[in-house]
């Protein structure tokens, strides 16, 4: 095997970091994206819940209370507490749903972080020891 001149081993690092500074950011987007899905999911549905809890806070509110009333005879303000109880259940489920996926979703990109820093740990090595080990 012919010993390379010192242009090809500089081409060839320059090649090698140039690839391996692609994959790293071919990471860090792939892990950004998983982190932010996460996110946007469980902001999406803690909005749901929300507006759901708006928009029923008006009209299952009233008719509700009206069927307590009607049907059962109950007076209005008791009818109305029940009302808002199982609102404010469905509305406490939604918020359990999307807590996890809050938790879960975390757009830094820390595999591509720790491998860059091992990266330049082994660069460091090798500039400092020529022949030695690559690992």
């Amino acid at each position: 095997m012919a010993e390379r001149s010192i242009s090809e081993l500089i081409k060839g690092i320059s090649d090698d970091s140039k690839a391996i500074a692609e994959e790293e950011i071919a990471l860090a987007k792939a892990e950004a994206t998983a982190g932010a899905k996460n996110l946007g999911i469980g902001a999406g549905l803690a909005i749901v819940a929300l507006f759901l809890l708006f928009l029923s806070s008006f009209m299952v509110i009233f008719a509700g209370a009206a069927a307590f009333h009607e049907g059962l005879g109950w007076p209005w303000w008791g009818s109305f507490l029940i009302v808002f109880g199982i609102l404010a259940v469905i509305a406490i489920i939604l918020v359990l749903v999307a807590l996890p996926l809050f938790k879960k979703g975390n757009p830094v990109p820390g595999t591509a972080i720790g491998s860059a820093k091992s990266l330049v740990a082994s660069v460091k090595r090798a500039v400092k020891n020529p022949s030695g080990p690559r690992y």
